[in-house]
């Protein structure tokens, strides 16, 4: 006969897909204690000050940040640019 001929006309043993979901849960979580447990536990230092290559203040920061020159034009004007008023078009 052919279904016991196959391997996938044989009934599967939910016994060992048990053993092997409860292994590998088991694995996982021992895995996750002993990296918890490696990890050591330190102090915290919360204050970064002023962030210098945000575009704005960090909501973070307890020290206010430094005054900034003024940015010079880092392109010139063409000599034939005529300012244009913007009420009268």
């Amino acid at each position: 006969m052919l279904r016991f001929q196959f391997e996938e006309y044989r009934p599967a043993r939910p016994f060992w897909g048990w053993v092997i979901v409860i292994t590998a849960s088991i694995l996982t979580l021992s895995w996750g204690m002993v990296s918890h447990m490696a990890v050591p536990e330190v102090v915290r230092q919360w204050d970064f000050g002023a962030v210098p290559d945000a575009p704005g203040q960090t909501a973070f920061s307890t020290v206010p940040p430094p005054d900034a020159p003024v940015v010079p034009r880092q392109i010139e004007l063409p000599p034939d640019y005529v300012a244009q008023d913007v009420n009268n078009p």
